[in-house]
């Protein structure tokens, strides 16, 4: 074959990987900027604490952000949703487990909330027939294809490929 010779077409058609157990990873830019924090915190906390000037109160409060930064960093970390049976379950080290049916489920929302506090990083939100919509708020170290690739199994496995909604 030549330098000139035509290319052979290419599959375009990505293949969407089936994942029924996503979790959360450190590795990502939103968890490398928590443990950032983290660390930032816990070496600013130390070293005020050797300095004689600084009463105790600004010691405690250092301590509390740094402990606080630590808790929220593994909890983020610990993220896992799963698809179990007939329905989606969400659990966290420190968060309360959840569990949504998935019997009258009419959609699944992926919102993307940037840095919003109160909701985290992304949430999802399931929508079901004649109930109130229930929101899992993730924290920010989710790779987006994975989390992706998951809510594409909840549909292969409702048999509804036009279930998943997303607003960013």
């Amino acid at each position: 074959m030549g330098a000139y010779a035509p290319r052979r077409a290419k599959n375009i058609e990505r293949e969407t990987e089936c994942l029924v157990d996503a979790r959360a990873e450190i590795v990502t830019l939103g968890g490398a900027i928590v443990l950032a924090l983290c660390l930032l915190l816990s070496v600013v906390a130390f070293g005020v604490s050797q300095l004689p000037d600084v009463t105790g109160l600004q010691r405690s409060i250092l301590a509390l952000l740094a402990v606080g930064s630590w808790l929220y960093c593994i909890d983020s970390v610990t993220e896992r949703l799963r698809l179990v049976g007939h329905s989606v379950e969400f659990s966290a080290v420190l968060s309360r487990r959840r569990s949504i049916p998935l019997a009258e489920l009419e959609s699944m929302l992926l919102i993307y909330n940037g840095f919003n506090l109160e909701r985290g990083i992304e949430s999802i939100e399931f929508r079901r027939r004649g109930q109130k919509p229930d929101r899992i708020s993730l924290g920010p170290c989710w790779q987006r294809h994975k989390l992706e690739a998951f809510l594409h199994s909840v549909e292969e496995a409702l048999q509804d490929p036009h279930l998943l909604e997303e607003v960013r």
